[in-house]
């Protein structure tokens, strides 16, 4: 009996440790996605920023300016 029992909580301690590096491989992901995000949402401003300033694109019919 008392084997069973230090069997399951052997078993429980490694549980556990794995437990344990599963939340730090989560908590460090999340800190990779919120970096990521706000690196993309920089870069949507950006380029947002850079856009207005180009003119939409020429209309077919329209003459270019060197004619």
């Amino acid at each position: 009996m008392e084997d069973r029992l230090a069997n399951i909580e052997t078993q429980l301690a490694h549980q556990e440790e794995t437990i344990h590096q599963l939340n730090q491989v989560i908590y460090q992901q999340q800190k990779q996605i919120d970096a990521l995000e706000l690196g993309t949402k920089h870069l949507m401003g950006r380029i947002q920023s850079l856009s207005e300033g180009v003119p939409e694109t020429p209309e077919e019919n329209e003459v270019p300016p060197h004619y």
